[in-house]
């Protein structure tokens, strides 16, 4: 693999799609069109999801020059799927990889951990870099006296994490 490395992936999926020969082409071909791949999914009946993201977000026009790409692409290179899904990652967004944790960092995300911590597994706080480890999950507990406090956590402890939505209207 060039692009991708399980040491900065987040979750038990490594060995799923993205781990699949044709991401890395698939990826370079969504970067030159200014986009990154969200996140990547098989479903039943042979659909391939794949949710691409940018900076400015991501418009009809995006989904559909990606998958006039892509479907040529997986044409070549003999990718198995029935129906080809492109679309954004939606506002709870799945974190993936580490750029995502860069990107994001101040925001407020929902992490759940392979292993509890304290008898529990998934935590709602804003992303920080950590103090003992590359990252932190600020945490503010329910109720009149709890203190706020920092979840030290590394991207390996993971098994999912994603934003969570705050919408304005």
């Amino acid at each position: 693999m060039g692009v991708l490395n399980p040491e900065e992936f987040v979750g038990n999926t490594w060995s799923g799609v993205w781990s699949e020969a044709w991401v890395d082409q698939a990826e370079a071909v969504i970067v030159s069109l200014g986009l990154e791949i969200a996140d990547i999914e098989r479903e039943g009946n042979g659909l391939l999801r794949i949710m691409i993201d940018s900076e400015n977000g991501i418009s009809v026009e995006d989904c559909e020059k990606v998958s006039h790409q892509l479907s040529h692409l997986f044409t070549v290179e003999n990718v198995n799927y029935e129906r080809l899904e492109i679309s954004s990652p939606g506002v709870d967004r799945v974190l993936r990889r580490v750029r995502d944790f860069n990107r994001f960092l101040g925001e407020e995300v929902s992490l759940k951990f392979k292993r509890a911590i304290d008898n529990q597994k998934q935590f709602k706080g804003l992303l920080q870099k950590g103090d003992k480890t590359a990252w932190g999950l600020l945490v503010t507990p329910e109720g009149k006296k709890a203190q706020p406090y920092l979840l030290d956590f590394e991207i390996a402890d993971l098994a999912g994490a994603r934003l969570v939505p705050h919408l304005k209207f």
